[in-house]
């Protein structure tokens, strides 16, 4: 009994250390290629499984196959939930200031969260996951004209101590909750949330749609990346397991920004033609 709790004591400081160490990275990566890409490549970014993949490796090494592959069922259903704080607050920046479109969000998105804590965490579930991060990417609406605005220079570290600050506040009540809303806040869509309403108070709201749609599409690769754990890494074994997951998450992300990011450039091209001539 002791040695368990030792095992859960450990795994829980390695994962709190994982965190932060990875958001600030995360975050930092993230509005770098948004500055120089575009908003849809650096939601594309943010939208990857970039934590949820290692930690499901680290589960899987201190845990087992089947817990790693149970653990990836909660994490399919909650990119739900991401993707639905990112189609809110999309549909909400449009006419309203970062403060109330990102209180909107929260507040939907976290009913939706609890919706899901009483939901069965079955495999089968995940047909109905593709769907909804199709349905909800075409909710969050396509991007009108982005204002060319400056970045303070203090932008991009209060971008990342703001994420870092909210996943300390998340994991310590994690510390005092129970296993149902520990999951719950660890579903949050902090990097989300943070992107979001710095870009959309600095760079007005249709860098943020831009930015929150990439993340939707980029949870199209998570929801693969989890799906192929959930269904195949028992079978497959870890090496061959996570191989086919990753290179799954990327096609289908790769896939999701052709059909979301490309018709939309090819317009503004056809706009930008027409502007000249």
């Amino acid at each position: 009994m002791l040695g368990r709790e030792r095992l859960d004591l450990r795994l829980t400081m390695s994962l709190l250390l994982f965190k932060i160490a990875i958001t600030p990275l995360l975050v930092l990566g993230a509005t770098l290629l948004q500055r120089r890409f575009g908003g849809s490549i650096g939601g594309l970014l943010t939208g990857l499984p970039l934590t949820s993949a290692p930690l499901s490796v680290f589960l899987a090494l201190e845990n087992g196959p089947g817990f790693a592959s149970r653990a990836a069922v909660g994490t399919l259903l909650g990119l739900t939930g991401t993707a639905s704080f990112c189609a809110i607050y999309a549909r909400a920046a449009r006419g309203n200031r970062w403060a109330p479109a990102l209180v909107l969000a929260s507040l939907a998105s976290g009913g939706w969260f609890l919706v899901l804590a009483r939901l069965p965490q079955r495999p089968g579930m995940a047909a109905l996951v593709f769907p909804a991060l199709v349905a909800l990417a075409l909710l969050a609406g396509r991007q009108g004209p982005i204002l060319q605005a400056p970045h303070p220079w203090w932008d991009l570290p209060a971008r990342m101590v703001f994420a870092l600050a909210v996943v300390l506040g998340i994991t310590a009540a994690s510390l005092h909750l129970g296993p149902t809303w520990s999951g719950l806040l660890a579903a949050l869509p902090v990097l989300s949330a943070t992107m979001g309403s710095f870009t959309h108070r600095h760079a007005g709201p249709e860098a943020a749609r831009a930015l929150l749609r990439g993340i939707i599409v980029g949870c199209l690769g998570a929801a693969a990346f989890n799906l192929v754990v959930a269904l195949w890494l028992q079978r497959g074994g870890l090496a061959a397991g996570y191989a086919v997951a990753v290179l799954g998450a990327l096609s289908v992300a790769a896939l999701g920004h052709l059909a979301f990011a490309g018709p939309m450039r090819a317009m503004n091209v056809l706009k930008e033609s027409s502007r000249r001539a």
